[in-house]
């Protein structure tokens, strides 16, 4: 025989329940006379379907072998809380000449026949429908109440209506809404950058993505308002969610989560609105790199475009000759990047009266934190990870028999303190140091290669360049002003 058994989440308790059901197959097997091959034990996960239970899914897959002639399950709510995928997985068992009993707690068999069965799935099913009921009720009550999400950049949870500013995070995101709404960058140029100052999400990785940003931007927590109960499950069986009407959600105003003012907020809201309109247009030019859109070709009229392969440095050609080719358009100079950036910076400096002095001044802008400071928080995120990955093993080890529920529990309450008092360390340690400003470099000069295209587009009308090599480069002003190269 097999045995299946389930528990739906991971709190002790339920593990202990699923020892004692494993426990239950053992002595089952060993009255019955039965050889017991393997017990199939899904941990923490909910019965409603059946495509999310690993454990349920490798029982069907091992039955095509024939490993087994019966599986037991002690309760018909542990297979299936779904009447149908409960029929189809029964009725595939018997195809394969498999049969499956359902014991009560005196060990009888419910039934083995479908109308029986059915009746019993079918309750099973509507009990799961009324705890969704419940579970549903006791959301919107706790919404209400101002229920805190699990995990949120900026901020550590206390408990389930309270968070506490996390001083590092926080300061992430002062620095993400500068960016934003004083350097013109975008939403993927922050995440690059971010990613490239491997600075920590929330979840501990690196790698920072657009759609991560945007949502720090748009969510009105950093100002001090909580907004709850923004989703509602439609569907107990499928999960199936959808997105709430602003009179359906609870508006809560939270002073201390205040991380940005209203101002920077609703700034960011407008720029948001006006990029995304921009967005929506078919013709929207690149903003991609600085001088995007910014070089043009006097003798097409089309914009030059970025060139760079992996042997070369980038330089920039018309996108005319580049796609369509000589018989579209002559213009087939190739300028390297370096030297544009070269002639706009010489020539700004020398128009004004203390060069020198402005470059230390930018030179000074960058505040990068110190080695120490970095050296701390890396080892401060491995030391949780590697607090993490124990528990994980003692849980592993517990779960496959190796120690007892007691031992299990004695060691994760001492993981959980060790965890408890290097949060507590890290918390001493007041404001974290600010993060270099990535507008600022201090390798070049006023480093126009790190503008975003919107600041590039206040220095400069256009770059225009002739089939002969020509350019000129004439810039924004009161009285615009051109420079011939």
């Amino acid at each position: 025989m097999a045995a299946y058994c389930r528990v739906s989440t991971e709190k002790e308790e339920q593990l202990e329940s699923l020892a004692n059901q494993k426990a239950f197959f053992e002595e089952f097997a060993q009255k019955s006379h039965y050889e017991l091959i393997r017990i199939y034990a899904d941990e923490g996960i909910s019965g409603k379907q059946m495509k999310n239970r690993p454990e349920f899914l490798q029982l069907l897959e091992d039955s095509r072998e024939h490993s087994f002639d019966l599986v037991v399950v002690k309760d018909i709510s542990r297979f299936a809380r779904n009447t149908v995928d409960f029929l189809n997985a029964v009725r595939l068992l018997k195809s394969r000449g498999i049969e499956v009993l359902f014991l009560t707690n005196n060990q009888t068999v419910l039934g083995n026949s479908e109308f029986v069965l059915t009746i019993f799935s079918a309750l099973a099913q509507e009990e799961s429908a009324s705890l969704s009921k419940r579970v549903k009720f006791g959301k919107k009550v706790n919404a209400k109440k101002g229920r805190v999400p699990n995990l949120i950049f900026g901020y550590d949870k206390v408990d389930t209506f309270k968070l506490q500013p996390n001083p590092f995070e926080a300061n992430v995101v002062r620095i993400i809404f500068t960016l934003y709404t004083e350097a013109g960058a975008g939403t993927r140029s922050i995440a690059a950058q971010l990613s490239g100052m491997q600075v920590p999400t929330k979840k501990g990785c690196g790698n920072w993505d657009p759609k991560t940003v945007r949502r720090i931007l748009q969510n009105p927590i950093y100002k001090g308002t909580l907004i709850t109960n923004k989703y509602e499950t439609t569907d107990f069986l499928s999960g199936a969610q959808r997105t709430t009407g602003p009179e359906e959600r609870f508006v809560l105003e939270r002073p201390e989560y205040r991380i940005v003012s209203d101002e920077v907020f609703e700034k960011a809201q407008k720029l948001l609105s006006e990029r995304g309109k921009q967005t929506s247009g078919a013709t929207r030019p690149s903003s991609t790199y600085p001088l995007s859109t910014l070089i043009r070709c006097t003798e097409c009229g089309r914009s030059f475009i970025r060139k760079q392969t992996r042997d070369s440095a980038p330089r920039w050609r018309c996108s005319g000759h580049d796609h369509y080719g000589s018989s579209f358009c002559s213009n087939a100079v190739s300028l390297p990047e370096a030297d544009l950036y070269g002639w706009l910076e010489a020539y700004l400096l020398s128009k004004l009266p203390e060069p020198a002095r402005l470059l230390e001044r930018i030179r000074q802008k960058r505040t990068a934190p110190s080695a120490q400071w970095l050296a701390q928080q890396e080892q401060y995120q491995n030391s949780l990870a590697k607090i993490q990955r124990e528990i994980g093993k003692w849980l592993t080890l517990y779960q496959n028999d190796v120690i007892s529920i007691e031992e299990c529990k004695q060691n994760v309450s001492e993981c959980r303190r060790r965890e408890a008092r290097l949060s507590q360390a890290m918390e001493q340690k007041k404001a974290a140091p600010p993060l270099p400003d990535p507008r600022f470099s201090p390798e070049r000069g006023l480093g126009l290669e790190n503008w975003s295209h919107r600041q590039m587009k206040q220095l400069l009308c256009e770059i225009r360049v002739s089939p002969d090599g020509k350019t000129e480069i004439q810039f924004q002003s009161a009285n615009p002003s051109s420079h011939t190269k």
